[in-house]
């Protein structure tokens, strides 16, 4: 493992180009040693936060510079992948990731701002976007207008009014530095999300938003880093959708709504783990 985390640490400050397969790797390890949930919310947001970091400077977030770019987790629930990937970036350590969920950790089950280099604390789903909307606007007023603040979201989250409040306010001011992208992977916490409140299609909702908006394929990073860049570039807010698949990588937890409460058996995880090779193989 040392030796492995070695190889880790010289890729990360050599490249920008962080490996999915390895950081679903970490989140695995982070599930099993602390018996903690949430394996599906994690495994589908993997490629997104790999995008989102990497648009970024990774060391003005680990120094908490004034002028940094702002990264704002509001599905809360994929606080081990957004431990594991801040941690493949260098903001946090391995050593850290290692406690997840344990007894006295800093890292608890849902993304809190206790962890150097978190903005907001998100266990309340709904509210991370408010918060994002506030460093746009913010940022501007201090003269970084130029900041990228990056807010990610969950598809049953959005179903909140909160949500569109804060899009209406972003749309107004024009935000532009401001972009949103959506983890549509179209499961909530019990049941597909379609069943809870259809909002389908979610590109023309945001359409009507007045804000400029892309669908990506949420596991392909150099897709998803794309529409950022050209998003930035815009007069507006953006808004990507990114279409994902729950529980990815590791097929018995994908499209399965349990997978977000279950915990993996000592069993599991080496069936997880030999997914992920056969995975890799074939990536």
């Amino acid at each position: 493992m040392q030796i492995e985390r070695a190889a880790i640490k010289s890729a990360v400050h050599g490249s920008n180009r962080i490996d999915p397969t390895a950081v679903r790797r970490t989140v695995l390890s982070m599930l099993h040693r602390s018996k903690a949930s949430h394996l599906g919310s994690n495994m589908s947001v993997i490629e997104m936060l790999i995008a989102m970091f990497g648009m970024v400077d990774c060391d003005k977030i680990r120094d908490h510079a004034p002028d940094r770019s702002r990264i704002l987790v509001s599905k809360g629930h994929c606080a081990a992948a957004t431990y594991a990937t801040m941690a493949h970036y260098g903001i946090i350590s391995f050593e850290l990731t290692d406690t997840y969920h344990l007894d006295g950790s800093r890292l608890a089950g849902h993304v809190s701002h206790a962890v150097p280099g978190v903005e907001h604390s998100t266990g309340a789903l709904g509210h991370g976007l408010n918060v994002a909307v506030g460093c746009a606007l913010g940022l501007r007023s201090r003269g970084y207008a130029d900041r990228l603040v990056m807010a990610l979201v969950g598809d049953g989250e959005i179903q909140e009014g909160s949500t569109w409040e804060a899009l209406m306010f972003a749309a107004h001011h024009k935000l532009h530095n401001l972009v949103v992208l959506v983890d549509n992977n179209r499961i909530s916490s019990i049941t597909k999300t379609e069943k809870v409140i259809d909002m389908r299609p979610l590109t023309a909702r945001f359409d009507g938003f007045r804000l400029n908006t892309h669908e990506a394929d949420g596991h392909d990073v150099s897709a998803i880093s794309a529409a950022i860049d050209d998003l930035r570039a815009r007069d507006r807010p953006g808004v990507i959708v990114c279409n994902t698949i729950k529980g990815r990588g590791v097929p018995f937890a994908e499209w399965q709504p349990i997978w977000h409460y279950r915990s993996l058996s000592d069993e599991l995880y080496a069936e997880a783990l030999a997914h992920l090779q056969t995975f890799e193989a074939l990536s």
